[in-house]
């Protein structure tokens, strides 16, 4: 199984500009001033990276939930599935609406909002870490909040594992997997932190993972992937005969992509991936 995880230093409050071209999927028209509905609206958008510039992108379906600010996973959240929608400009956006969210709040409060893919496989935003803070309610009470435009920036991809698994040959190996990065997460720094679990042969296994190393670049001269997209690292000998599993966990210092009005001064971004098995002879 998957894990993702996420990691936040250094939080300041701030809130995310209205973007001119977004809109409102099923709502029939801007909110007036005299009919505070409380709702909530706007587009969502990949922020991608083409080698040589940064650029916003359509997004696939995604879930997008809204939490009092410094919440998460309280009966205060609430979520929606995008859906695709005109642009305007003949293409299709992925669009959220919360309808009348705020219609009974009293005066402005500040909300966090996340977003991340419905499928297993799309590494973009989180389901843990706010993507903007903004201000919802005003003046009449519930006004709401319209035209938002928010960009997922980018998680690492699965750092697979690949060797060692099955019977590791010796006592010494390199540790190879895969770095998680292709074009779209190649400007962000990267590291990396192992982890593992040994237990000697008809032993029981134990229930958690024990941090091998931390912080790690792709591969110990401090170079990026290979030519096959992988990362290693060389682990001496001798290694105690018996059973092992280990993971890699990889992360993605996103701050610099991270817009403007962002609620927190370093993003980092990470994607776990899951065990791999060997046994040491």
């Amino acid at each position: 199984m998957r894990k993702l995880w996420f990691a936040v230093v250094a939080s300041v409050v701030f809130f995310l500009p209205v973007q001119a071209h977004a809109f409102c999927y099923g709502h029939p028209g801007p909110i007036s001033p005299t009919f505070p509905s409380g709702d909530v609206c706007g587009t969502l958008m990949q922020r991608g990276f083409n080698g040589s510039s940064f650029y916003n992108k359509a997004a696939s379906q995604s879930y997008v939930m809204i939490c009092p600010a410094g919440t998460i996973n309280t009966i205060n959240c609430s979520t929606v599935v995008t859906s695709a929608y005109p642009d305007g400009y003949g293409g299709t956006v992925q669009a959220f609406y919360f309808p009348h969210y705020a219609q009974n709040s009293s005066g402005s409060n500040n909300y966090d909002f996340y977003a991340w893919g419905t499928a297993y496989n799309d590494y973009w935003g989180s389901q843990s870490r706010p993507i903007a803070r903004m201000s919802i309610g005003g003046y009449p009470a519930g006004v709401g909040l319209e035209d938002i435009f928010l960009r997922m920036p980018p998680r690492p991809m699965d750092p697979t594992p690949l060797y060692p698994s099955g019977n590791a040959v010796g006592s010494s190996y390199t540790v190879i997997w895969k770095s998680g990065i292709d074009l779209d997460r190649s400007p962000y720094p990267a590291t990396y932190a192992v982890w593992y679990k040994y237990w000697p042969f008809g032993g029981t296994e134990p229930a958690n993972y024990t941090l091998s190393r931390a912080n790690m670049p792709c591969h110990d001269d401090g170079s990026g992937p290979d030519a096959y997209g992988q990362c290693s690292t060389y682990v001496a000998g001798p290694q105690p005969a018996g059973n092992w599993k280990w993971y890699v966990a990889a992360t993605l210092n996103v701050s610099s992509q991270s817009p403007a009005y962002y609620p927190y001064t370093t993003n980092l971004f990470g994607t776990a991936s899951g065990g791999l098995y060997f046994v040491e002879p």
